[in-house]
């Protein structure tokens, strides 16, 4: 038993000076620093905002004013694609030393949640400023938003760690993951409603997964009920589903991988 309290201890210690490190190393060469958490968000929103009032898009009706539309669900879709981003280059940044040292993959990982999570709570906090700014009221299934993120956070991690196998077997195929993972956005309803009138993105919006796994933390934190719910309890299994098989697989091939790795 205490063998076992010594292990877990120490692998939250390294989980904990992973993350201190990552994060004061992303900021601290920066001027603006931490501020950088709060300007791309609202950068983001007034590029939309003007793209909306001029016309250019129409993202039909969105049942909120569309500024906060836009910088809620480009903050999920953010929270998805950093998940993915997180784990996507964890073989590659960290091979060397989980081959060499025989460190288990399980801290590395541990700690890419944990930075991800912490990056995305402080800017979600200017997101609930600005929902009850434009006059929003949220309900008591707001609580359940960090529930509702958790599938498609799932479903950004396995994709991560899929792609980290990749970049070292097949890096092309990487790359043009990457490239998918942009074009998806615009895919999915995030700057525009799943109601879209555009008669052949509307087909694609309808069978695309992602429409069901960003709208439902949305859904949920603004209105407190779930659209199209059967479809989202599907997408939302079959993500958390494919998390724990890819973890397993990542777990069981990786040290084979890495190998391939080092002797390069």
């Amino acid at each position: 038993m205490g063998r076992f309290y010594d292990k877990m201890m120490g692998r939250g210690f390294l989980v904990q000076q992973l993350s201190i490190t990552e994060i004061v190393g992303a900021y601290k060469k920066s001027f603006l620093g931490l501020t950088w958490m709060f300007v791309l968000p609202l950068l983001a929103v007034v590029i939309w905002v003007f793209l909306n009032g001029a016309g250019i898009i129409d993202p039909g009706d969105t049942g909120m004013p569309y500024p906060a539309y836009v910088l809620l669900s480009t903050s999920i879709w953010g929270f998805y694609l950093e998940a993915y981003k997180s784990t996507s280059n964890l073989l590659v940044t960290n091979g060397r030393m989980l081959i060499m040292a025989k460190v288990p993959f399980e801290p590395f990982i541990t700690q890419k949640i944990v930075v991800h999570l912490i990056n995305f709570i402080i800017p979600f906090l200017l997101n609930v400023i600005v929902l009850l700014f434009f006059g929003i009221r949220f309900s008591w299934w707001s609580l359940l938003f960090p529930l509702a993120l958790v599938p498609l956070f799932c479903l950004g991690l396995a994709i991560g760690m899929f792609t980290a196998i990749l970049r070292i077997i097949a890096v092309d195929l990487g790359t043009i993951i990457d490239e998918g993972m942009k074009l998806m956005m615009f895919l999915t309803p995030v700057v525009y409603t799943a109601n879209v009138s555009a008669g052949y993105l509307q087909s694609i919006v309808k069978y695309n997964p992602l429409t069901y796994l960003v709208g439902l933390p949305r859904d949920v934190l603004v209105s407190g009920h779930i659209n199209h719910i059967w479809a989202t309890v599907v997408c939302a299994s079959v993500s958390i589903f494919i998390f724990f098989v890819t973890y397993r697989m990542l777990i069981k091939v990786g040290r084979r991988v890495l190998e391939r790795l080092v002797n390069n």
